[in-house]
């Protein structure tokens, strides 16, 4: 398993709610996927018990990723299309 550490991105948004990271996602994004909590971007797992909405524009993913003790975090991570093509086969709208 991967660490996103070892991933470039960029945080967008910290210490918000789901509900906050929603819609910032939905606001930056032209589509918006959602997963259940395991799934993996970049190998790296996607914590969490209710839908995690997965952003995508261009070439760009954006997506809520947790941090024990620390909150949650929008993440935007840039030439991403090998994980979206993946997101777009196997997430739902």
């Amino acid at each position: 398993m991967a660490c996103i550490k070892d991933i470039p991105h960029e945080i967008l948004l910290s210490g918000a709610t789901l509900g906050e990271c929603e819609k910032f996602i939905r606001e930056n994004s032209d589509e918006v996927y959602h997963v259940k909590g395991g799934y993996k971007i970049f190998d790296v797992l996607l914590m969490g018990s209710k839908p995690i909405p997965i952003g995508v524009k261009g070439s760009t993913i954006f997506f809520v990723f947790t941090k024990p003790c620390f909150g949650l975090f929008v993440l935007k991570i840039k030439d991403a299309d090998a994980e979206i093509k993946r997101l777009r086969s196997s997430a739902r709208k």
